[in-house]
């Protein structure tokens, strides 16, 4: 018997539903055993520090260009096992250089219960916001009115393996990105319907953003810009009516209300870093051989030593915003296409997202985008989207602080929403205000839906153990050569090399790998460190980021002694270019070379092809 239609469509809700729950619990599954399968990360330990910090203290000082909210949920649950930092005076950002943070957090990071248990708590303080991604994604998408487009949605934001492999650290870009679309929900939903509530809404939701970082300054107007064109081009009033009042006098009024969400903004924000008050000039005036912070004693006069010396809420935001932009100003080591720069790429942010996101994703979304054109009211949510990944991507062209995806990854749930949206209404079909499709197209492209989504969630089951360094075919056989840090090595593989040494039965190492670890407590063999510029022969594994020579940063002389680096000068341009004549036994991860170099055929080649090059 066939059901009739309000029953079927009830049915088909409630699978779809259904459905989009079971993707987001493979989605935290995954993450949850990537969580135990990455060693710690270069900045794990610096934001855990600073979040005990702001616990343990009620302070805020440690490294300021990220604000506290993602860190002070990484270190909830250490804080809550008894860890604590130790005196004051022995990593006061005033004192003591730039790293003293990473050194403290990583040494409580090894004390207690130990590495794997403190790490493994710490990253559990993630997970609340990639499920308020996937939640805001959802609602955005139409949430219970739109089941399909939310299953597309949520079904390809949860299946990001970037997105999965930056929730399963303890860092603050999924923070960021989980914090950025609950705004961007709270926006347009204010931009619909305003009213005071909604307003409120909207300055908490972003209050919560600039909280994750301090991009949310330049990257939230860009959407609310291009929110506001997008109803324009619609034909709708950029702001409506406040709750749809035919007489403006008898509410409060839009302008207004934008007032209040500004205001809510800056309570939440200010809640944040715990109501503080004080003066900017206490905090750090320079990172010690890197960046100066604030302008030296003698030139703090007029307008400028005014500002630093009175005393106002919140300054340690300002402090992070000047942090920001020096860092911004000084650039940072970057690497696209085997190249290196400190100034940046300005192709680096689209090229790294065209080669990192999943291929399904992609390919839907330019599926969508030939029906965002026209004036039609009910397109203007997703031609806001759409034009938000334009101009976000634009924002960060100017960027000289190229580290990875995960600064501008928020783009991706937002073309996953947009795309939903836009082909959701096409299967509605006639009557849901898009152009009518024949019923059995309509059927095609909501089955082409699942299957997308399938296949995005295989390629995620199948990337298992390497999502941080995972990439789709346009990278090319070897993504290495493409992007490096934190799209593919950021110290992520320790306990991969770990299983491939046990599995090979070494018995001794020589190793130059890129972190922050204390590699000689994770039961390792012997370790010797690979000396720059010489020739070795046995076991030898090396993090993609030295054998391209995209950075001696970390380079350790003693990988048993976190404090043995080489200086700069003390390594040749290129290092470890002798290792090119040799090809690895295996790949760790998805970043440790592991060779084994007979000493017997290594005599028997040319010296050119064992000597630097």
């Amino acid at each position: 018997m066939q059901l009739p239609p309000r029953a079927r469509t009830w049915t088909v809700g409630l699978g779809l539903h259904l459905a989009t729950v079971a993707v987001a619990l493979v989605a935290v599954v995954c993450l949850t055993v990537e969580r135990r399968a990455m060693s710690g990360t270069f900045d794990e330990s610096n934001h855990l520090a600073a979040g005990l910090e702001w616990w343990q203290f009620g302070t805020y000082t440690m490294w300021t260009e990220n604000p506290p909210l993602p860190r002070l949920a990484v270190a909830a649950l250490p804080y809550l096992h008894g860890m604590r930092l130790p005196a004051r005076a022995e990593w006061e950002p005033k004192t003591h250089d730039w790293d003293r943070s990473w050194q403290v957090g990583t040494d409580l990071l090894y004390a207690g219960d130990g590495f794997e248990q403190n790490l493994a708590r710490a990253r559990l303080g993630i997970l609340p916001f990639f499920l308020l991604a996937l939640a805001s994604a959802w609602a955005l998408a139409g949430g219970r009115r739109r089941p399909l487009a939310g299953f597309v949605a949520v079904g390809l934001t949860a299946t990001l393996p970037s997105l999965v492999a930056h929730g399963a650290l303890a860092t603050t870009d999924v923070a960021f990105a989980g914090t950025f679309l609950l705004a961007t929900l709270a926006l347009a939903r204010w931009c619909e319907r305003p009213s005071v509530p909604r307003a409120l809404a909207l300055g908490a939701a972003a209050g919560l953003g600039l909280l994750c970082k301090l991009s949310m300054l330049a990257f939230f107007p860009v959407v609310a810009a291009c929110f506001a064109g997008a109803r324009a081009l619609a034909r709708l009033p950029i702001i409506p009516a406040p709750n749809g009042a035919p007489a403006p006098s008898r509410s409060i009024g839009a302008g207004a209300q934008l007032g209040i969400a500004v205001f809510g903004a800056a309570l939440m924000t200010w809640a944040g870093y715990l109501f503080s008050v004080g003066r900017v000039d206490a905090f750090a005036p320079e990172v010690k051989d890197w960046l100066q912070l604030l302008p030296p004693v003698a030139e703090r006069h007029g307008l400028t030593g005014w500002l630093l010396r009175t005393p106002m809420p919140m300054p340690e935001l300002v402090h992070g915003i000047r942090f920001l932009m020096a860092h911004d100003a000084a650039g940072h080591d970057a690497y696209l296409l085997g190249h290196t720069s400190k100034d940046g790429f300005l192709a680096f942010y689209p090229l790294a997202l065209l080669v990192k996101a999943p291929l399904p994703l992609l390919i839907v979304f330019a599926a969508a985008l030939p029906f965002l054109r026209g004036r039609r009211p009910e397109l203007w949510l997703a031609q806001g989207l759409a034009l938000s990944i334009l101009g976000l991507l634009v924002v960060s062209l100017r960027s000289h602080v190229n580290l990875g995806i995960r600064h501008v990854f928020v783009v991706l749930p937002l073309a996953a929403v947009a795309a939903a949206r836009v082909l959701d209404g096409l299967v509605a079909g006639p009557g849901a205000g898009t152009s009518p499709v024949p019923p059995r197209v309509r059927r095609f492209i909501a089955a082409g839906l699942v299957v997308v989504v399938a296949v995005q969630t295989g390629t995620l089951l199948a990337s298992h153990g390497r999502l941080l360094g995972s990439f789709n075919v346009l990278a090319g056989r070897d993504p290495a050569t493409v992007l490096l840090d934190s799209d593919l090595d950021w110290g992520q593989d320790l306990f991969a090399l770990r299983r491939e040494l046990r599995s090979r039965n070494v018995n001794e190492l020589k190793i130059a790998f890129f972190g922050t670890l204390r590699l000689c407590r994770h039961e390792l063999p012997p370790l010797t460190g690979l000396i720059p510029g010489q020739p070795a022969t046995g076991w030898i594994a090396i993090s993609e980021n030295y054998y391209r020579h995209r950075s001696t940063f970390m380079l350790l002389k003693n990988p048993c002694d976190p404090k043995s680096t080489y200086a700069r000068k003390e390594v040749p341009p290129t290092p470890f270019a002798w290792l090119r004549a040799h090809t690895p036994v295996v790949i760790a991860g998805s970043s440790v070379r592991l060779y084994y170099i007979d000493p017997v055929t290594a005599a028997a080649l040319p010296a050119a092809a064992m000597g630097n090059r």
